[in-house]
């Protein structure tokens, strides 16, 4: 069979349509798809890494809210109240520091998150002392900070007024009814005997008399005048004698109180939240705590 130079031509012709048929079949029908498929699959991969970064946020920050659960106030506001003002008073006074008294605010809702609940405490008493404190408040667990603190110098005699704020978080879902009793891992040292090295520095720059105010403040008498008793009260110190009647409030360098109960034999003085009695001779460091408000 003879195939004319047309015939053959035609047949090329052909062919060539089949080859673009099939490669228009190949590209619209199969690869199109197969690529936008493959362009889905690249993308759902990417939302699903996107996903698990997500679900492990959200697994890391419920982790860190049951710690913070932990640490927090009792979710009642009263009991939160109650025994975050005892423990911060009791440790004012563990530290030696005299005329303690801690009071508190009413709690505030930051963005509906956590409530917060501040406190302010008002002591006096050496730089040794004050850092005692201020470290078991630091080494303290608790979902709390320190916002102010301000010392004032009293004269010459080593003696510091002590002013600080205190500010303690209420977490939702808290289910603690006490205080948490852990120890935090974020001081510098856990020896408190590391930062005595700030009562010795000499931060105020003043010279700075080291006598114990309480040893050198003494009940020396108690006279009685139209029948009324008199407490005296000499500072030795200053070379002072105060003469006072029940009742009366004074202020010395050792501590600031109140006249409460007199005898012939013996004194009671309130003192910050304590009430502390004296026989005659004794001095305030002899000083016996028989309750406090």
């Amino acid at each position: 069979m003879n195939v004319t130079r047309q015939q053959l031509l035609l047949g090329v012709l052909m062919l060539m349509g089949v080859v673009r048929i099939g490669d228009y079949v190949l590209s619209s029908m199969i690869q199109g798809p197969l690529r936008e498929l493959q362009g889905e699959n690249r993308e759902l991969l990417a939302n699903i890494t996107k996903q698990e970064k997500l679900l492990a946020v959200g697994r890391e920050a419920g982790q860190k809210i049951e710690q913070w659960q932990k640490k927090s106030l009792p979710s009642d506001t009263e009991t939160a109240r109650s025994l975050y003002r005892n423990w911060l008073l009791e440790t004012v006074r563990s530290a030696k520091l005299r005329n303690a008294a801690v009071n508190s605010g009413s709690p505030a809702s930051r963005r509906g998150l956590y409530r917060t609940m501040p406190f302010t405490v008002q002591a006096r008493g050496n730089l040794k002392e004050i850092t005692s404190a201020l470290f078991s408040v630091e080494k303290s667990n608790q979902l709390h900070r320190i916002t102010t603190l301000r010392l004032t110098p009293v004269g010459t005699t080593g003696q510091f007024d002590l002013s600080m704020s205190v500010e303690a978080l209420i977490i939702p879902g808290a289910r603690a009814t006490s205080l948490n009793k852990g120890e935090s891992t974020l001081l510098s040292s856990t020896n408190r005997r590391d930062y005595d090295v700030i009562a010795h520095d000499n931060i105020f720059g003043i010279g700075i008399d080291t006598k114990d105010p309480m040893k050198l403040t003494i009940l020396s008498a108690v006279t009685y005048r139209n029948g009324e008793p008199t407490v005296w009260i000499t500072e030795q110190i200053d070379d002072r004698v105060l003469k006072l009647p029940a009742g009366a409030e004074f202020e010395t360098t050792a501590i600031n109180g109140r006249v409460v109960t007199v005898t012939e034999e013996s004194v009671v003085i309130e003192s910050g939240e304590q009430l502390l009695k004296m026989d005659i001779g004794q001095s305030f460091a002899d000083a016996v705590v028989t309750s406090g408000s």
